[in-house]
């Protein structure tokens, strides 16, 4: 698949102020070079292989003609996008590439009021990240949270945030549901569902493609595929892709180590077989490796993370600079060679390599961590992550439908590590060692029609089961009790181990109908039962004494119904009101700074009820596609991490809310080969209930009230723009350009507000032009992404436990160049 880049534009990350002259910039490229033409799809068999899937025109649309149909299933049939009564985004493998896309991060900057962001939370991986459509989502990536947008890769849910940053090197398409899934898709879906879909095998001819590229900071990637028929019924496809990227923030404490960087690898086998004309069975499997550096992590504000005091935050930040704690332990190097003036001159604190504080700062391109292991050990942290997954899709076609089974069995090892801190001194430090899931799946789907097609429905029966650990070594001087200190002292500077264990289990019926009333108005409803189950288990356990252990289980019976309308106004016009509902499911506490308590602290689920208005228009004859929607959501028991009396810092529910807002997306043939797409999206976020005394980082000098006042995290605007040409020479060459720009307004980053946290609103763009060479199959292209280098940050945290604020650095501009061969 070819590669395009990812530009990012100019936007003063400190100001926001936004920098007009890339802009100009970009449109004057773009007014004196072809830039690429409309994507293409290559149409998949007629069986769909999942429930989630778009499909495009053999022949795609040229600038002189209309706009080509773009087929998606994501009502688990076949049907036209303009005609499907939903808001999605369907992008193609060709409009990925066109964009220089390497991952599925790519929809951040594709589709409106879609967050999916790298490097989040306290993970320090850039494989765990933030995903959230239309406010709703997820943002810790603990191994008992579960995600608010549900990932799919080929028709099969995804159960934990880690390792769904997926590569996109043999994919078909992407889609982006927004808004609430529950009847189809299920819980954990109530922000909206994302669904990657692979290239399918196909009897037509022998196939495939290289690509390489090569670029700034050492980046190099190898993509291949190939497609045999082995019979008229049978076909195999194998994909396999090498990527590796440089860092781009300075371990400082090293030498020529970098953070922020890439080194993985994946492959992936299909086999597609057709015994009968009627039956087809698929089977596959994938696997995926990497091997990065932490993420490009870069400390704000060190020490003292407070706005009413100037004295350290937190009791490792404290029991550092002051020095005072238990005599077992309060010593060097576990305590500043200056305490306690460390901790009472806060301007000696700030300008002394001797105290943890922003001395040790090192702006956007320095990182003064260094990593150590459970006995102290410094280390050359590396952030592992092992991914296997095995498929088996049936589809039966039948009098009375379409019978399919999917079946998967996925699983995942993952290490990584965490300094919190950012300095060489060892306050606060967790590695993840090891984290791991299973997860087994198995759904039947049966999709048909009755009364000539007047009636089509679908029903379906859905089981998913997993299991996972999480073992997190905390390295935290300052936090062991006094009691303990003499037997701890000599394994300074572990502290303990927290071992997290799930087994959960997840079943569920559902079925929908969509009832023509006559030729031009149709009503569906639909209904799905859930059960879930949640069996957890915790323990503690230090050097020395016996663990600490604690457990629950929590059962959750929720119907999940959905009614919509839809009138096809004209041939070119639909109009459409959705009503639907969505959960997340409860939990269990995860963190424990005051110790273990018992019983574990829980939360119940967390529920959405959805209105959507939305519009679907073709226009100018097919030049012009225009979609809109409108949605109003109530949020009710929202599972917020914050502390309300005698329950320190955990995940309850707490907060009751409403999101209003509204989508636009627009794709017009220009003419004379221009191309251009547009969408914006806007989502205001209000509070209308919180518990009383809830507050962020109790019990330090950086307490926070959250009320209805507080602002939720998440930009309120998002635009996204492109722009494409296609050119075709006299030769039979062609020259394809694009152009793409995403903008996002600020982002609170947490409930609590704190403005060292706060994302100002920035701008980025990606360009990329292309040359196919006549009747050769061979190509080159050459891009940028971050086109304009704009500096700014994915994420960021505060964290009063380690008195510390910090950001991960988006990857700064990134030159490159492609070959591809395609046979």
């Amino acid at each position: 698949m070819q590669q395009a880049p990812d530009i990012r534009i100019g936007i003063n990350p400190v100001t926001g102020a936004l920098n007009k002259w890339p802009l100009l910039c970009g449109a004057m490229l773009l007014g004196f070079s072809p830039f690429c033409a409309q994507a293409q799809s290559t149409p998949d068999s007629d069986v769909t292989r999942q429930g989630l899937v778009a499909k495009q025109d053999a022949t795609p649309a040229s600038t002189n003609d209309g706009i080509g149909d773009i087929v998606v299933t994501a009502r688990k049939r076949s049907e036209n996008l303009q005609s499907t009564p939903i808001a999605i985004t369907a992008v193609n493998a060709a409009d990925l590439a066109a964009r220089g896309s390497v991952d599925l991060a790519t929809v951040n900057d594709i589709a409106p009021n879609v967050v999916f962001k790298t490097g989040g939370a306290t993970s320090g991986a850039t494989f765990t990240p933030v995903i959230n459509i239309r406010g709703i989502g997820q943002s810790d990536f603990t191994i008992n949270t579960d995600p608010g947008v549900g990932v799919y890769l080929d028709g099969v849910y995804l159960g934990r945030s880690v390792g769904s940053v997926l590569d996109l090197a043999d994919v078909e398409r992407i889609e982006v549901l927004r808004g609430p899934q529950g009847t189809l898709f299920g819980r954990n879906t109530i922000g909206g569902a994302v669904s990657v879909i692979s290239k399918a095998p196909s009897t037509d001819k022998f196939s495939g493609n290289v690509d390489l590229s090569g670029g700034s900071r050492a980046f190099y990637s190898v993509q291949a595929s190939l497609n045999v028929p082995i019979a008229s019924n049978l076909a195999l496809r194998v994909s396999g892709m090498y990527r590796h990227r440089d860092g781009y923030v300075d371990a400082l404490q090293y030498r020529d180590y970098k953070l922020g960087g890439e080194r993985m690898w994946a492959g992936r086998a299909a086999l597609r077989y057709q015994p009968f004309h009627n039956l087809t069975i698929d089977l596959s499997v994938d696997h995926t490796e990497r091997r990065d550096p932490p993420a490009a992590i870069v400390g704000l504000q060190l020490g003292s993370v407070s706005t009413t005091s100037t004295a350290p935050t937190g009791s490792d930040s404290t029991f550092f600079n002051s020095g005072a704690g238990p005599v077992a332990t309060a010593k060097i190097p576990y305590i500043s060679v200056d305490a306690p003036r460390c901790a009472s001159d806060a301007t000696f604190r700030n300008n002394s390599l001797t105290c943890y504080g922003n001395t040790w700062l090192a702006g956007t391109t320095g990182n003064n961590s260094v990593w150590y292991d459970k006995s102290g050990q410094k280390i050359i942290p590396t952030n592992v992550l092992n991914v296997t997954g095995f498929g088996a899709t049936v589809a039966l076609q039948s009098a009375i439908g379409t019978f399919k089974s999917i079946t998967s069995y996925r699983k995942f090892d993952t290490i990584f590590y965490s300094d919190l801190d950012l300095t060489p001194y060892v306050i606060f430090q967790n590695n993840n060692v090891p984290y791991r899931q299973n997860q087994l799946s198995q759904e039947f789907q049966l999709v048909g029609d009755a009364f000539h097609g007047r009636l089509n429905y679908v029903v379906g029966l859905y089981y998913f089961r997993e299991k996972g650990d999480e073992a997190v070594d905390l390295l935290t001087p300052g936090d062991i009790p006094a009691a303990l200190a003499p037997a701890l002292a000599p394994t300074l500077p572990y502290f303990q181990t927290t071992s997290r264990f799930i087994n959960n289990t997840s079943k569920a019926a559902y079925a929908q109908a969509t009832l023509a009333v006559t030729d031009r108005l149709k009503i569906t409803g639909g209904l799905r039962y859930t059960d879930d189950f949640k069996d957890y288990n915790v323990s503690q356990l230090r050097a020395v004494g016996a663990a600490l252990n604690g457990s629950g289980t929590q059962q959750s019976k929720i119907w999940t119904p959905m009614a919509n309308i839809a009138w096809q106004a004209t041939d070119n016009l639909l109009i459409y009101g959705t009503y639907s509902e969505g959960y997340r499911a409860g939990g269990f506490a995860a963190r424990f700074p005051g110790g273990l308590p018992t019983p574990l602290p829980s939360f119940n689920p967390e529920y959405v009820t959805s209105y959507e208005a939305g519009v679907k228009s073709t226009l100018f004859n097919r030049h012009l596609i225009l979609n809109l929607a409108a949605f109003r959501i109530n949020y009710r028991d929202i599972q917020v991490t914050a502390t309300v009396a005698n329950l320190p810092g955990f995940t309850l529910n707490l907060a009751n809310a409403h999101f209003t807002g509204f989508e636009g997306e627009a794709r017009a043939i220009l003419g004379s080969g221009f191309a251009a797409s547009v969408s914006v999206g806007y989502t205001n976020k209000t509070l209308t209930e919180v518990a009383p005394g809830t507050q962020s980082s109790a019990g330090t000098n950086a307490v926070v009230n959250i009320t209805t006042a507080s602002r939720l995290p998440g930009p309120a605007w998002q635009l996204n723009g492109q722009l494409t040409k296609k050119f075709e020479l006299a030769n039979g060459g062609r020259v394809d350009s694009e152009f793409d720009v995403h903008y996002e307004s600020s982002d609170s980053n947490s409930v609590a507000n704190y403005a060292i946290i706060e994302q100002p609103g920035f701008a980025v763009a990606n360009a990329r032009i292309s040359y196919s060479f006549p009747r050769s199959g061979w190509s080159a292209a050459v891009g940028a992404r971050n086109l304009f280098d704009a500096t700014y940050f994915t994420t960021k945290v505060l964290s009063s436990a380690s008195g510390s604020a910090y950001g991960t650095v988006a990857r700064p501009r990134e030159a490159y160049l492609q070959i591809g061969f395609r046979f």
